[in-house]
């Protein structure tokens, strides 16, 4: 399998509406549209006929309209020349489909297993698309290990003080790799710790499992008392998909997820979402700003100076390089 092969989410469903939709996978331009009769299209943002992209052009019933001289193209990518009938002008398509309010693609006749995002008990509080500019490797580097939450984030996290005392446990399988820290939570805002019920001198635990059919990892954060005994009033869960756009940005797509133990329904999550929704922002975007200053954008960890948290970067590469990219390579337990 190549990494076209596998089911990436490009868009949140609002984001198409009537007109056809520019995205990028692995350097691939795609046009993705919405039909007339609800359908979803995509293909190959080219029109074979003079290369105008299809994004540019509109929808024409159940068909994508090139801008340029009106030639259309199915959901298939079966093509028509209004100028010539008879012309054959087929262009390449891709599977889609609408999931969890966002829009997937994959190539063609690929038998990647479909992500289940569904999380029963859990109320939904945001679906988020963040740009970053640095390649794939790199930015699952970033969100795959947590000691550079006691300086880049302001809410979940370690204390930098105290981060020798996280104590970080890995789980790799032949096709995943788990990670699980405990360690002295860092302080975050007061109002924000009140709400969470968290204290000075709790734990944060940050279990998490990376994927690579797509590669994408699932996080659960919350919080404890140092002997275990009380544990903050809300839980999360995050989908994170790393989707590479080409070989120097990847986009992250993250489905974020509550439960909380207060009274009433959804434990009065939904009070808070808009909240909750813009915390979860700010933490990526801390992401999104420190790996745009990365001074080297190799993927390679040689020569590198790795610290105890880091094991899991050379565990994702094979993983990435076998399961995603289709590589042959010796596996790495």
């Amino acid at each position: 399998m190549g990494m076209l092969d596998h089911w990436h989410p490009v868009l949140r469903a609002g984001e198409l509406g009537r007109k056809p939709v520019a995205v990028k996978v692995a350097g691939q331009p795609i046009a993705v549209f919405r039909t007339t009769s609800g359908g979803l299209g995509a293909v190959a943002d080219a029109c074979p006929h003079r290369r105008l992209k299809l994004s540019a052009g509109d929808v024409a019933g159940d068909r994508i309209r090139c801008r340029y001289h009106g030639w259309t193209f199915d959901t298939c990518g079966n093509g028509e020349s209004p100028s010539t009938p008879k012309l054959s002008a087929c262009t390449t398509s891709f599977d889609v489909r609408e999931e969890y309010g966002l829009i997937w693609v994959k190539s063609r006749g690929s038998d990647a297993p479909f992500p289940d995002v569904r999380m029963p008990g859990y109320l939904h509080i945001c679906t988020l698309r963040h740009t970053i500019p640095a390649p794939l490797e790199l930015v699952v580097d970033n969100f795959n290990e947590i000691e550079h939450s006691g300086t880049v984030h302001q809410t979940f996290g370690y204390d930098l003080d105290r981060m020798h005392e996280v104590k970080v446990r890995f789980e790799p399988t032949e096709r995943s790799v788990r990670v699980v820290n405990v360690g002295p939570t860092k302080r975050i805002n007061p109002v924000f710790g009140l709400l969470l019920n968290v204290r000075s001198g709790d734990l944060f635990h940050d279990d998490w499992t990376t994927y690579f059919s797509p590669v994408y990892s699932v996080f659960d954060h919350w919080w404890t008392s140092p002997d275990g005994a009380r544990e903050s009033m809300v839980r999360w869960r995050l989908y994170i998909f790393f989707v590479p756009v080409d070989e120097r940005t990847t986009q992250v797509v993250s489905v974020t997820y509550a439960k909380s133990r207060y009274p009433g329904p959804a434990g009065c999550l939904r009070l808070f979402r808009r909240l909750l929704s813009r915390k979860i922002d700010e933490e990526i975007r801390a992401d999104v700003e420190m790996l745009a200053h990365l001074a080297d954008f190799d993927p390679g960890i040689e020569g590198l100076k790795l610290s105890r948290f880091d094991r899991v970067l050379g565990l994702t590469r094979e993983r990435i390089a076998r399961l995603y990219r289709g590589e042959s390579v010796q596996s790495e337990k």
